[in-house]
């Protein structure tokens, strides 16, 4: 995808960054729908999540089209724009956590996302655990991912 560009996340970017965030959050989840308000994700967002992890944005032409969050070895957040999926954007959001943290990196999805279960599996991630439950009471799948140097 030409014009993408990785850049720090700024507080001016939150509505925009929620609104993607919650579109590709129902279509993954669908029929459950995210419960929370968008008052309620916006002060998680500045007040929570980007106090403990970085947090990465992903842009093509000044649009919004993914985010992640990375505290250290763990993957807290990771969602692309409904239309900019299968693009590369999210390969390039992996491998930007790879080289973040050059050892294990580590992350929860839900059981039910099965498109991300596959995505992460082709970038080397394996399941680890099964049945968390989350906040929204589903359940969840534990991923790690190890370089090939580093034993199992």
């Amino acid at each position: 995808m030409s014009q993408l560009e990785f850049v720090d996340f700024r507080p001016e970017m939150v509505d925009e960054l929620i609104s993607m965030w919650r579109r590709s959050f129902n279509r993954a989840l669908a029929p459950y729908r995210d419960s929370h308000s968008f008052e309620e994700q916006r002060e998680f967002l500045l007040e929570v999540l980007r106090k403990r992890a970085v947090l990465t944005v992903a842009q093509h032409r000044e649009t919004i089209v993914g985010f992640m969050a990375q505290a250290g070895e763990k993957i807290e957040q990771l969602y692309l724009h409904v239309n900019h999926q299968n693009r590369g954007v999210g390969s390039q959001f992996i491998e930007l956590a790879k080289s973040a943290a050059p050892g294990r990196l580590h992350l929860y999805t839900f059981q039910r996302n099965l498109k991300a279960r596959r995505f992460y599996k082709k970038h080397g991630f394996r399941e680890i655990a099964y049945g968390y439950v989350n906040m929204e009471g589903l359940a969840d799948v534990e991923l790690e991912y190890l370089p090939l140097d580093q034993p199992r």
